[in-house]
């Protein structure tokens, strides 16, 4: 999902917007020749200086409004960057009477009534070198001498009344031979906001095709971009076939990696048959390919499932599409079993020791951007229900699977449903009444615990008593990003390793906070000194209780068991099982 956004920004945009001074005259891009009264035709030229990319010349081509008064948006705010605008420069509009300021972020254009108008403008750089895990996105525009990565939402001015009409796109001219390019623009039959778009280019870009998968990526991986490119085709074979969507419509992944500064991290945002990421290097494809069957099943939760309403609701769009993304994982046997319990229990571990585990919904729900627990603790809840809801749903003769597709097969009758609202009525369909459920564990933040037999047949479910997580120190970041060593207590098994106070942490490359039972691994040099490796287990003297997935042995010689895919083999193997517990 995206981070929120922050308030408009206020400042005059006429000194922004005025020509730069390293901008020498040069011929412009040619408009497009026609354009449909209603439709908007996009161009996206290079600048150059001495053979390197400065900045981007976008051409948008459209008809005035037939008041004669068309109003344009720029771009503002995204992933909590406010006044994108600013990036912004060299505006004009041909064939424009006049264009006036209506805020930093609008343009009024006057002209003819339905007169064929040109936009022209520059979109610059905001990044200083090659991008670092700190850089995280391009929420605004990266653009370097011999590449550019630029996210539709920084970059496109749009039309107002028109931001879901017909759009055409192509790359304009003067883009150096060597440069390859890639866009979901480029696709036909283009129907969504333009600014759900994504815009890639570089002298060492590679594209690789994957049945209609196109994957655009820039850097290395610890994987091969056939690898990487194998597993997006499976995750959007499985997630399309769910839903039962057309398998060969064109979907681009666009991706850029991070130089590493403290473990791995990934960010990403899903676009319109598209999904664009930037990750460190240091990620595995295992790690990858959960958060990217998460991200890209966010095409059709909450969208296609009905109205979403803010973080109350985010419980259903983040944690059934948690829920989701491994269940289609282990479907498509991108997932072993093994790695399917590990993830549940990861999850488990984490809900049970969560200080926020007892939070009332509306709690949650407004403290979902500031408190990290609180975040977390949507996907948790909605994926501890959906398991047990399924569980329920196919003791019954019905699944899950069958209540959403249903649910998403009724959402064109009636568009103004909340997803909660519809869910809970698809469900009465088919048997469940899941108010309840709602009301003690959402609302009232009551604990949930799983069944013994919630994963049936693939796992059984167990409490454990485990070391309580204990790091023996806090990290301690100084205005440089600089991360220190502080507050380390002398009997934590960091200080035992040899970690002292004052040291600079330079990566860690393994361990996370929350999780007592991986080693912290942790590179570090203290004042000018060489740099050298400290592990340890960051475990401490108190014990935790929570419940643990455990694979059965039928599961781990079967891994069909954990598709919970609604054959005759998977209901005996459940049947079997539950007579077994009695």
């Amino acid at each position: 999902m995206t981070s929120k956004t922050l308030s408009v920004a206020t400042a005059l945009i006429l000194a922004v917007l005025a020509a730069p001074a390293w901008a020498a005259p040069k011929p412009e891009p040619a408009a497009p020749e026609s354009v449909a009264p209603e439709s908007i035709a996009y161009v996206v030229s290079p600048v150059m200086k001495d053979g390197d990319l400065t900045a981007l010349e976008i051409t948008a081509a459209f008809k005035a409004d037939a008041d004669g008064e068309t109003k344009l948006s720029l771009p503002d705010n995204w992933m909590g960057r406010s006044g994108v605008w600013r990036n912004l420069s060299d505006l004009t509009v041909e064939g424009a009477d006049s264009v006036a300021e209506d805020t930093p972020k609008a343009r009024i254009v006057r002209s003819r009534p339905g007169r064929r108008l040109v936009l022209r403008y520059r979109v610059n750089n905001t990044l200083k070198g090659e991008p670092a895990q700190s850089d995280s996105y391009p929420s605004e525009p990266w653009i370097r001498p011999s590449w550019f990565y630029v996210d539709g939402v920084s970059a496109l001015i749009t039309v107002d009344g028109r931001e879901d009409r017909a759009a055409s796109f192509r790359w304009g001219e003067g883009w150096p031979k060597d440069f390859k390019l890639a866009s979901n623009l480029e696709d036909a039959g283009w129907d969504e906001d333009a600014r759900q778009s994504v815009l890639i280019g570089g002298r060492d870009l590679r594209i690789v095709r994957a049945g209609p998968v196109r994957l655009a990526i820039r850097g290395a991986y610890a994987f091969t971009n056939a690898e990487l490119s194998g597993a997006l085709e499976a995750i959007l074979r499985a997630e399309r076939g769910f839903f039962g969507d057309d398998q060969k419509r064109p979907f681009l992944v666009t991706a850029q990696s991070l130089a590493p500064q403290s473990g791995a991290s990934f960010h990403g945002t899903g676009k319109h048959q598209a999904f664009a990421m930037a990750a460190t290097a240091n990620m595995t494809l295992d790690d990858m390919r959960v958060l990217l069957a998460h991200e890209i099943f966010h095409a059709w939760n909450p969208s296609r499932l009905g109205k979403p309403f803010g973080p109350r609701g985010y419980w259903f769009s983040e944690g059934f599409t948690d829920f989701y993304a491994r269940r289609l994982m282990a479907r498509e046997r991108q997932f072993t079993p093994q790695a399917f319990v590990a993830a549940w229990n990861e999850t488990l571990r984490d809900y049970a020791t969560s200080p926020a585990i007892a939070m009332p919904g509306d709690e949650a729900a407004g403290k979902f951007w500031t408190d990290p627990y609180a975040d977390k603790l949507a996907y948790q809840r909605g994926a501890l229900l959906a398991a047990i809801w399924d569980m329920q749903l196919r003791r019954a003769g019905s699944s899950l699977d069958a209540v959403l597709q249903d649910q998403a097969r009724a959402r064109d009758r009636d568009p103004k449903v909340t997803m909660v609202r519809a869910f809970v009525e698809t469900a009465k369909v088919h048997g469940l009444d899941v108010t309840a459920d709602i009301e003690a564990h959402i609302d009232q933040g009551r604990p949930i615990r799983l069944p013994a037999d919630a994963f049936l047949p693939c796992a059984t479910v167990t409490d454990v008593s485990a070391p309580k997580f204990d790091r023996g120190f806090e990290p301690q970041t100084d205005d440089k990003g600089t991360m220190t060593v502080a507050d380390l207590r002398e009997d934590s098994g960091a200080y035992r390793a040899g970690l002292r106070n004052g040291m600079v942490i330079v990566e860690r490359r393994q361990g996370r906070g929350g999780d007592a039972a991986t080693p912290y691994e942790l590179v570090v040099r203290e004042g000018d000194g060489p740099v050298r490796v400290v592990t340890f287990l960051p475990q401490g003297t108190k014990t935790e209780r929570y419940q643990q997935l455990a694979l059965t042995s039928e599961a781990a010689q079967a891994p069909a068991l954990c598709a919970f895919t609604p054959t005759e083999a998977s209901a005996t193997a459940l049947k079997t099982h539950q007579v077994g517990l009695k």
